[in-house]
């Protein structure tokens, strides 16, 4: 009877398992609930290293990969560039970019965000859509809540990134909230403050 009882239970487990649905990102507005303007070219205010070491660390705990803003830094398996490791608990952070200057430029539709002339991505209003490097994809959503241009980046492990973009102190000082997420829904946040150019 015991015998029985847990090969049931095993059977169960198993099968939930299986009826296990893939997380779905939230569509986020297109529009904010007044006039934002996150248009101009923002400095990073503080010690952009220390910074970056806590983002590093951020992306190792959720992520189990050391993170030196190489793209391909502890992922792949060393013999195929295609075949991320099986230790590897998340690629999200693949897509992520961090620089000490950024320049933004905010249209009807979309923001565009330039950082520091190497990279510009477009993120679209109300978007909710498949991206990828190369063999690695994820997913993304981005769009105003209130008042915040949030940014969520979702990869098949679970991993998930979410920055988020407010404006203070008469628009001239823009908040970047980094919210670094592993598979079983622990986080870390890390905190980026930039001081608008003139």
């Amino acid at each position: 009877m015991r015998k029985e009882f847990s090969y049931l239970f095993l059977f169960l487990i198993l099968s939930l398992n299986g009826c296990a649905s893939i997380e779905e990102l939230d569509k986020y507005n297109n529009n904010s609930l007044s006039e934002i303007d996150l248009n101009g070219n923002w400095v990073f205010f503080g010690k952009f290293e220390d910074n970056k070491k806590s983002i590093a660390s951020a992306i190792k705990r959720t992520n189990n990969v050391n993170y030196r803003g190489i793209k391909t830094t502890g992922v792949f398996d060393g013999r195929n560039t295609s075949k991320v490791k099986p230790n590897s608990r998340g690629v999200a952070h693949l897509f992520f970019e961090n620089t000490e200057k950024i320049k933004l430029t905010q249209t009807k539709y979309s923001l565009f965000v330039n950082f520091n002339r190497s990279i510009v991505k477009e993120y679209s209003f109300g978007e909710v859509k498949k991206i990828t490097i190369g063999n690695v994809t994820a997913r993304r959503s981005s769009g105003w809540v209130n008042n915040v241009y949030r940014i969520d980046t979702l990869d098949d492990h679970g991993m998930k990134i979410t920055e988020e973009y407010k404006l203070f102190n008469s628009s001239n000082i823009l908040e970047r909230m980094l919210i670094f997420r592993d598979r079983d829904l622990n986080e870390i946040s890390v905190l980026q403050t930039y001081q608008k150019e003139p």
